[in-house]
C-alpha cells in the first residue's frame, strides 16, 4: 500500500443534530455536528433543495461570517454552527463536512 502525500484527501459528511433545521424568525439557532475522525477543519453547507451552498469554513476555533458563527473543537470531535437573528429563508437541511488530512510521518531526529 502506498502512503498518500498531500494535505487534503477529501470531505466526509458527519452526523448532525437536528437533521433538519426549522427556524422561527429572529431566534438564535444552534446546529451541531459530531465526527469520529481527527480533523482540524470543517466546512458547513446548506441544501435549499437540489444543490449544496457552501456557508463557512472553520479550522481550529471560531469564525464569524455575517449572521453565522462556526466553531470547531477537534479534541472533542465536534463543530457547531449558530445562526443569529434567523430568517425564514434560513430553514433547511444543513451539512457539516470534515476535511480529511493525510497522516504526517514523524520528523526524523538528528
Amino acid at each position: 500500500m502506498k502512503r498518500l502525500a498531500g494535505t487534503v484527501l477529501g470531505l466526509l459528511f458527519a452526523q448532525q443534530s437536528p437533521p433538519v433545521l426549522n427556524l422561527q424568525e429572529g431566534v438564535n439557532s444552534p446546529y451541531w455536528c459530531k465526527f469520529s475522525i481527527s480533523t482540524q477543519s470543517v466546512n458547513w453547507f446548506k441544501n435549499p433543495g437540489g444543490c449544496l451552498i457552501h456557508l463557512v469554513y472553520v479550522s481550529l476555533g471560531t469564525k464569524q461570517d455575517g449572521r453565522l458563527n462556526a466553531t470547531t473543537v477537534p479534541t472533542e470531535h465536534r463543530s457547531s454552527l449558530h445562526i443569529f437573528s434567523s430568517q425564514t429563508t434560513d430553514s433547511g437541511t444543513y451539512f457539516c463536512a470534515v476535511q480529511l488530512t493525510a497522516p504526517q510521518a514523524p520528523a526524523a531526529s538528528t
